[in-house]
């Protein structure tokens, strides 16, 4: 920045700013949106419902067991049972199965079907 002054009063009579510029000039890129971004709303949830509803198709679905119990129980390394009916990995049902523990036993289908019946 520059100013020029006058000499008899040093009085400031203007400022002169000078501005840098890059020696480049830069170009705004242009971007294309892919064909997806264009595509009606209705088609890409339809495109992404697809593919989730692919993706739990090819999970492999985990053993699941039925248990009753006449009370609530938790066990520290399982993991806890309410009173009823609970749905536990085969894994989980047999260790609570092997324990011996009084008032938990193994539900049968009929009996969860009439369950869930309600």
């Amino acid at each position: 920045m520059s100013e020029i002054i006058n000499d008899s009063n040093d009085e400031v009579l203007a400022v002169e700013e000078t501005v840098e510029t890059p020696a480049e000039t830069i170009e705004e890129a242009v971007v294309e949106a892919p064909e997806e971004a264009t595509a009606p709303v209705e088609e890409v949830v339809e495109v992404k419902q697809k593919k989730q509803k692919a993706s739990q198709e090819a999970a492999p679905k985990e053993d699941v067991v039925a248990i009753f119990s006449t009370k609530n129980i938790s066990w520290a390394e399982i993991g806890s049972l309410k009173t009823g009916y609970n749905l536990v990995p085969a894994e989980t049902a047999e260790q609570w199965l092997t324990a011996n523990i009084r008032g938990i036993r193994k539900a049968t289908p009929d009996e969860v079907a009439a369950r869930s019946a309600r």
